[in-house]
């Protein structure tokens, strides 16, 4: 099942992404689209070797080079973790695909990279509308709360953007303000936001949420 897998990304997966400008680097297929980046990557479940079945998942990511020329100018390295301002399962961008992909011993290969190829075919359809670096922080900024809300913040504060910067972060105050860990979030974006910073403390966004507040 293991090699049928493998068999099934290097050839007719590795086709159909290669058709649509992706190029394999390990279990991943990148892609420069404008001034994005895009990754579809392929996790293997770590039960794999002691069930029956051999069991992945696909993710996908998308980066702005945009984002990281305007953050490297606040003094954050290309680097740094967390690029990717949309990083999912392909589920969370198609909903009727599935969570879990498994290959079985009576598999019908063939079958099953049809489906799966049909597959990339309807994220790659939803994952390009999301085309500029506008529209992949509208997607951040509507649908993040974890997921890289440093990068967010910091970019937002790089183009001086303060009232989506302001709106955003009072979302995430408002799911997370009640919480402990509400010091390290705030911490952390009073770091990401330089200059900015005074005045979300003045729009009252960055402290905790109290019985008062």
């Amino acid at each position: 099942m293991k090699r049928a897998y493998e068999s099934m990304l290097s050839t007719e997966v590795a086709r159909v992404l290669g058709a649509r400008g992706f190029v394999r680097i390990d279990n991943e297929f990148h892609r420069r689209r404008g001034a994005l980046d895009d990754v579809i990557g392929f996790q293997e479940n770590w039960h794999n070797g002691s069930v029956r079945w051999h069991g992945f998942f696909v993710n996908v990511g998308v980066a702005s080079a945009e984002i990281d020329s305007a953050c490297a100018g606040q003094g954050r390295p290309r680097t740094r973790a967390n690029r990717c301002l949309l990083q999912r399962r392909w589920e969370s961008l198609v909903p009727e695909l599935p969570y879990e992909l498994r290959i079985r011993p009576d598999t019908d290969m063939t079958a099953f990279t049809e489906q799966l190829c049909r597959g990339l075919g309807l994220l790659l359809d939803a994952l390009e509308k999301i085309d500029s670096t506008a529209a992949l922080v509208r997607y951040a900024v509507t649908n993040n709360l974890l997921i890289a809300y440093e990068t967010t913040c910091c970019y937002l504060a790089a183009i001086d953007d303060i009232d989506k910067l302001t709106g955003y972060v009072a979302t995430l105050r408002d799911c997370f303000g009640h919480q402990e860990r509400w010091s390290n979030f705030s911490r952390e974006i009073r770091a990401e936001t330089g200059r900015w910073a005074s005045t979300l403390n003045e729009r009252g966004v960055l402290g905790p949420v109290t019985a008062d507040s």
